[in-house]
């Protein structure tokens, strides 16, 4: 590419001097409005708006050959960007928006999303890895920064960006939830919880299989859990105390020959939660308080497992950055009342 900056005496009656030249700058009339947009490619049909908006110095770039235009380089790259999950929008000045086109939870590559940023002339924003997105819901943004940029400097791009989209959303599943209370509840506190219960699965686009409440803890056994885990995805146990290893519904579990993933999470609140696996049941041990509120370390284990992801232990000791769920984190969580579709189709 070429810059050059041509003075007024320069462009005025000598269209061989810009024509060509893409504007790196709105070219304006008196009144402020818009005649010519930064980015536009100069014709001779566009000499009188030149005289219109009487510019003084024109600063124009002329693309060498095999050098790609702005909005053409961001279409190119928005498409290795993009997974699956993302519906991408046109070009406008260069950037490319692109939409969540179903309900989900966000996955960036990070490594990727550095290497290609580390990169000049190309820029590529997201939302955070791991929020809850409605669909349609805006996730990320891919910019060519300047007017033009060379192919070869593209194709770099392009490849750091990699196959099988650097920004994705995961579709949450229809996974199957069941839940045991280890403690007496109040008629009003049990309408409660499981309305909670049933509010946060079924956005998610799940379903509440079974509630079941045992509060003497100590006749949990395995046959009490059995037809539970038999028939859901996902188990959980409220109620329970993490810190007791001789605990009864742990050693049940392990008793039965579930996988002890994780005693204790690096979350607040959340710290007390176990997780087990049993076959291909997923067990949570939640404290009581955590089926109640909704910025708990359970509203992140639902996340995961509903796009999903695995509760691994590399997961579970991931969680501790971020993991003081304060009040300014309220985008790592859904908005379980809100009434945005749950997919989006294409234009």
């Amino acid at each position: 590419m070429r810059a050059e900056s041509i003075p007024a005496d320069g462009w005025r009656g000598s269209p061989e001097r810009w024509l060509g030249g893409v504007l790196c700058q709105d070219l304006r009339a008196g009144d402020g409005t818009r005649l010519l947009a930064k980015g536009h490619r100069l014709e001779r049909a566009d000499d009188l708006l030149l005289e219109a908006a009487a510019p003084g110095d024109l600063h124009l770039v002329f693309l060498e050959p095999g050098d790609v235009d702005e909005d053409s380089a961001a279409v190119r790259l928005v498409a290795r960007v993009a997974g699956e999950g993302l519906l991408a929008g046109r070009p406008v000045e260069s950037q490319v928006t692109c939409r969540a086109r179903w309900r989900g939870l966000v996955h960036v590559a990070s490594e990727r999303l550095l290497a290609l940023n580390a990169l000049d002339g190309v820029t590529v924003f997201t939302l955070p890895d791991g929020m809850p997105v409605e669909a349609g819901r805006s996730v990320a943004g891919v910019k060519v920064t300047g007017l033009g940029i060379p192919s070869e400097a593209l194709e770099e791009a392009e490849a750091r960006a990699g196959t099988g989209g650097l920004v994705d959303v995961h579709p949450f599943l229809p996974r199957r939830v069941s839940a045991l209370v280890l403690e007496g509840l109040s008629q009003t506190r049990r309408a409660r919880f499981e309305e909670a219960l049933r509010l946060k699965v079924e956005w998610l686009q799940g379903s509440v299989r079974e509630v079941r409440y045992l509060p003497d803890r100590g006749a949990v056994d395995w046959e009490v859990m059995s037809s539970m885990v038999a028939t859901s995805d996902l188990l959980l146990v409220a109620g329970v105390a993490s810190i007791d290893p001789l605990d009864r519904p742990w050693r049940a579990l392990l008793e039965a020959g579930a996988l002890a993933v994780r005693r204790g999470l690096p979350v607040h609140p959340g710290s007390s939660y176990w997780v087990a696996r049993l076959g291909s049941c997923e067990v949570v041990g939640v404290a009581s308080c955590g089926m109640f509120s909704r910025r708990t370390a359970l509203d992140l284990l639902l996340c995961r497992s509903f796009s999903g992801g695995s509760l691994t232990p590399e997961y579970l000791a991931s969680l501790g950055e971020g993991g003081l769920l304060a009040r300014e984190l309220q985008h790592r969580f859904p908005d379980y009342r809100g009434e945005g579709a749950g997919i989006l189709e294409p234009d």
